[in-house]
């Protein structure tokens, strides 16, 4: 197991010609390493590598490694929808030092059990490292079910599974499948406390690129035994994690660090900036509770 407690699923800062803001991004790990992050999660939706080409994820993830310099665990999205392309593209990332492969479900052609379970482990077994499995059925249209999860934690390096759906039914069902050799992961703010009541080792947040500390401070709590401390910053924080859904990920996410002044940029087509009422909704909690840029 390489990932135990919380860590951030940091955006792709782009500079004004859509290119990958090297500078900017080097901020964002030196903030969050400050913060007290214990991991940092590159790509999935929050990190737009579906709309990066090979050579520019993985300048992203050699940047990251060099920059954490092992300080703490950094895991990037290297199983896309094409096997083939997932398999180089791991065994690349191993080279440059990552210390944990996260692979989506296959989208669109989605595959039946039997190719899904090829597709998992072809690329585990080739990229050779600790290896999470990412289930996000609202973005990928496929809810990995529990029976098909507990025969991919028999495939070695497969190590864990980073639970986003928000079907507290799902999680009760995978709950039994977690151990120390096969972690479950959170990967929803608005379940985080759910999930690891139900035995989750570990979160990763989106909302934790605007607020760390606070989401962090509820897997602390958590763990020390306060439960009531940790349910009260969940309960303190429901509407900045509602305020993230408004738009597509990472749009909100990037529409609030920008209004914090940390100059992550635009996006990438088929993303588009946020509709202005929405972002008023995120600029008025900004201003109300007095948030700033760490």
């Amino acid at each position: 197991m390489i990932f135990k407690g919380c860590g951030i699923n940091i955006i792709t800062p782009f500079t004004d010609t859509n290119e990958v803001d090297f500078d900017s991004l080097g901020r964002l790990v030196d903030t969050y390493l400050k913060a007290g992050a214990q991991a940092l999660v590159l790509g999935r939706t929050t990190g737009e590598f579906y709309a990066m080409n090979d050579n520019e994820i993985l300048e992203v993830i050699g940047f990251v490694v060099k920059r954490v310099n092992k300080r703490i665990p950094v895991l990037a999205q290297t199983g896309l929808n094409d096997t083939a392309r997932s398999v180089v593209l791991s065994i690349r990332a191993k080279a440059l030092g990552l210390d944990g492969l996260i692979l989506s479900a296959p989208y669109y052609s989605q595959g039946n059990e039997l190719g899904l379970i090829s597709h998992f482990k072809s690329i585990a077994l080739a990229g050779g490292l600790a290896t999470y499995i990412d289930n996000d059925p609202d973005r990928t249209g496929l809810n990995l079910e529990p029976a098909l999860v507990a025969k991919l934690a028999d495939i070695p390096n497969i190590v864990g599974i980073i639970e986003s759906s928000t079907d507290l039914d799902h999680l009760v069902e995978l709950a039994p499948l977690a151990s120390y050799e096969f972690t479950i992961i959170s990967g929803n703010d608005k379940t985080m406390l759910a999930s690891l009541s139900m035995g989750a080792s570990g979160h990763i947040s989106v909302l934790a690129n605007i607020c760390p500390r606070p989401i962090f401070s509820i897997y602390d709590k958590f763990v020390a035994g306060d439960i009531a401390g940790a349910r009260q910053v969940q309960n303190d924080y429901l509407k900045p994690i509602k305020l993230m859904s408004l738009d597509v990920n990472p749009i909100p996410v990037k529409t609030a660090m920008n209004m914090l002044g940390y100059e992550v940029g635009n996006f990438r087509l088929p993303l588009h900036p946020m509709d202005p009422d929405k972002a008023a909704q995120i600029a008025t909690f900004i201003m109300d509770t007095g948030l700033e840029k760490l």
